[in-house]
This record gives structure tokens, sequence and C-alpha cells, in this order.
């Protein structure tokens, strides 16, 4: 009896473990599955774990993003890299998919906000979408986000930041948004801190005045 014990707790500990591996397969296996219903899975991730909480682990890690010297973005017809636009400045990057709540609320938000930001240190507010420098150019001027604004619109035409970002939709020449919304802290070209909405029309926590307690969360002494 007593020899026989040991076995049982190990055959017991041994049946625990394959259960709960099992369990992770059936998770694992459910995510890949609900991302494939979304689209198409590349070969190297068909049996990653692609839940969303694994998969947005990376949205908190820094880098600098001007170590991309290839990637460009556009101000009206000048092209700009990353390192012009991040380099020696704290900076606050929104990224709109365009659309009614980017021109009536998002970015008119910042703008509102824009002396405030100012008065904690934020060096610029750049606001970037995928679409035709030229349009870009001409709804910056419409909102009043020109001429050397704190804000500022940016064209990311070919969808270089936003995959650097990993926050892509869809391609350049597909329909509908191009990009998630989402609003970094980016300083000297690092990134901070992002934050991503649930989808492209909602506005939570990336509107001015959520980054603004961001911003103080990061920079204690930003109102002092």
């Amino acid at each position: 009896m007593h020899s026989s014990a040991p076995n049982l707790l190990r055959l017991a500990f041994g049946l625990a473990q394959r259960q709960s591996l099992n369990q992770n397969y059936i998770r694992l296996f459910s995510a890949t599955a609900e991302l494939r219903r979304a689209g198409a899975v590349p070969d190297g991730h068909i049996n990653s774990d692609l839940s969303p909480t694994v998969c947005h682990i990376g949205l908190g890690r820094r880098r600098d993003l001007t170590l991309r010297q290839d990637l460009r973005v556009w101000q009206n017809d000048k092209q700009l890299t990353l390192a012009d636009v991040f380099k020696g400045k704290k900076v606050v990057l929104v990224g709109f998919p365009g659309g009614p709540v980017c021109v009536e609320q998002h970015i008119p938000g910042y703008i509102a906000q824009a002396d405030k930001l100012g008065s904690m240190g934020v060096d610029k507010v750049l606001c970037v979408t995928v679409e035709d420098p030229a349009k870009v150019a001409e709804l910056a001027t419409k909102l009043g986000a020109s001429g050397g604004s704190r804000v500022e619109l940016l064209a990311d035409r070919n969808c270089g930041l936003v995959r650097l970002l990993g926050l892509e939709i869809g391609t350049v020449e597909s329909a509908g948004p191009k990009c998630h919304r989402y609003a970094a802290v980016v300083e000297d070209g690092v990134l901070l801190k992002l934050r991503v909405e649930s989808a492209p029309a909602d506005l939570k926590v990336t509107d001015a005045k959520s980054m603004i307690e961001l911003w103080k969360c990061i920079y204690p002494n930003a109102c002092a």
C-alpha cells in the first residue's frame, strides 16, 4: 500500500498537467480560429497564442522609432523622416482612421487643448493618417492645424509608420479605415506609451483629455 501511494500521486499529477495542456491548446486554437475569421493568419503564426492579451503585450514596449530611417511621412509635398518629426521633441502622436469622429471630435479636441498641452511640455501633437498628402494638407487647413500650429497633420501615405506600430487595417488600396485609432507619447523618438481604441469609431482612451491624464502619469511635474 505504501509503495503504491507515490505512483498514484505521480499519476494524478500527470493527469492534471495533461488537462492543463489541453485547456491551453483549446484556448490557443480558439484564438487562432477567431483571427482566421477576421482574415488570413501568416504561416509563422498558425500555432502561436493569438489571444488579444498576448498580442497586445508589445504595445507597452519602449522602442526608438527613428531607427527606421527608411520610413517617411508627408507634410503636403514635403517628405519627412521619423527623425525629422520626433528627434529632440516630446510628442503626442495621434493616429486617426478618417471620418466624422476624426474631423468633428478627435482632432478638434487636441486643437482646443493645444495651449494646455504646450504648458505641460508637449512640443508637438502630430496627427497621422493613411491618406494622400494633398488631402491631408487640405484637411489641416480646414481644421486650422497648419502654418506653425502646435497640432500638425501628416500623411502616412505608404502605411509605413502604422505598419511599424502594428496598427494597420487592410491595405492602402482597400476600402474603409486603413488604421486603428491610437495615441502615443513619444520622447526623442522613443515610444513610451501607446493607447489603441477597441474599434476605429471609438473615442474613449485616445482623446485629448485622456492623453493629458496619461501625460501627467509619465511626467508628474508637468503641471508644476
